[in-house]
């Protein structure tokens, strides 16, 4: 049978109180316990190999100890999707020393309602690349718990805090950097799932206004689905973009790959460029560049200010002005970007 609170009280002949004084920190100033009566109490515990209940003292004391990160797409981790394992390091490296647990919850923003924020389940709640409905950001507003947004631009909802890149100079700097090589068709290249994010129509917004200021025409925004056939037009004297800007890094590894099997040469033919500069760059085909987003940092610095924020509610203490943190991102220049082919379409 499970060892009990009472049953360790009974064995050490002291008060339940005293006992939960000892292990579990509570009782308050009502009951003071001596240091020898404690380590009593403690060898006693430790014969009886009692085990404290979890669930009552989260009841108690209305805290979970847990955190969930929440990724409305998850997928599943490979080399191949560096942005998920590096956001996962920069979270445990904040939650586990502070001694809480890490929950994934993928589908956690999708209820209509957002029924589930706030239900108790969680001290906190860090949500990643968010794209907002009707639904969620009533529910994140109406919130009984801290959030921290990652990935969404200050302001995206008032009150709410954001970590997230500095978008517009990341694409000032890709522009600098293709603008020399001869390019001046460009095209954004972003995913079904990532197009409808804050962060994807931002980098779309920042990438177009870079444009703009270099006196180049309005990039295209390719939404590249699982069929990747389309970039075959690549390969022929008349394709229209001769530089590709991807929304991540995964997502250029893919169209890397593609390229490779349509006879699509990078950078001959085309130029590709990455977004999160990952370890994942050096292991393309070509070596991809890509825009360097601190994204581990960004994680950590998210995880921690979200406890912060729950142990300052835990005393009362909630800060009126909400931090909102804007990461400066430098361009990693490799082996998949050059110049401009000559057999584009005429330039406007």
């Amino acid at each position: 049978m499970k060892v009990t609170l009472k049953d360790v009280a009974e064995a050490a002949g002291v008060s339940p109180m005293a006992v939960s004084v000892v292990l579990h920190g509570t009782g308050g100033k009502k009951v003071t316990v001596s240091e020898e009566k404690a380590e009593h109490i403690r060898r006693v515990a430790a014969q009886l190999r009692y085990r404290p209940n979890t669930l009552a003292r989260s009841l108690r004391s209305k805290q979970t100890g847990a955190i969930a990160v929440v990724f409305q797409h998850f997928g599943r981790l490979s080399p191949e999707r560096p942005y998920r394992t590096q956001i996962l390091n920069g979270v445990a490296e904040a939650l586990f020393p502070n001694e809480y647990t890490l929950s994934l919850c993928p589908r956690m923003m999708r209820d209509e309602n957002g029924a589930s924020i706030g239900d108790g389940r969680f001290d906190g709640i860090l949500w990643c690349r968010p794209d907002f409905t009707e639904g969620s950001v009533d529910a994140i507003r109406g919130a009984s718990v801290p959030i921290v947004l990652m990935h969404a631009p200050p302001g995206s909802i008032l009150g709410v805090p954001t970590f997230c890149a500095d978008n517009e100079s990341a694409m000032r700097r890709v522009i600098a950097h293709l603008l020399p090589l001869g390019h001046e068709r460009i095209a954004f290249v972003i995913d079904p799932i990532s197009v409808s994010s804050v962060e994807g129509q931002a980098r779309a917004l920042a990438l177009s206004a870079a444009a703009d200021r270099a006196g180049l025409p309005e990039p295209e925004v390719l939404i590249l689905a699982e069929d990747h056939s389309i970039l075959s037009r690549y390969s022929k004297n008349d394709r229209p973009h001769s530089a590709l800007i991807c929304f991540s890094d995964e997502l250029a590894g893919a169209v890397l790959a593609s390229c490779e099997q349509l006879g699509v040469k990078v950078p001959g033919h085309i130029s590709v460029i990455g977004f999160d500069s990952s370890w994942f760059c050096e292991r393309t085909n070509p070596r991809l560049t890509s825009v360097n987003q601190p994204v581990e940092r960004m994680a950590f610095e998210a995880a921690s200010h979200l406890i912060s924020l729950i142990q300052s509610q835990r005393d009362g203490n909630v800060p009126n002005t909400p931090v909102s943190s804007v990461y400066d991102c430098g361009l990693d220049v490799r082996d998949s970007t050059g110049p401009a082919s000559q057999t584009q379409i005429p330039r406007f």
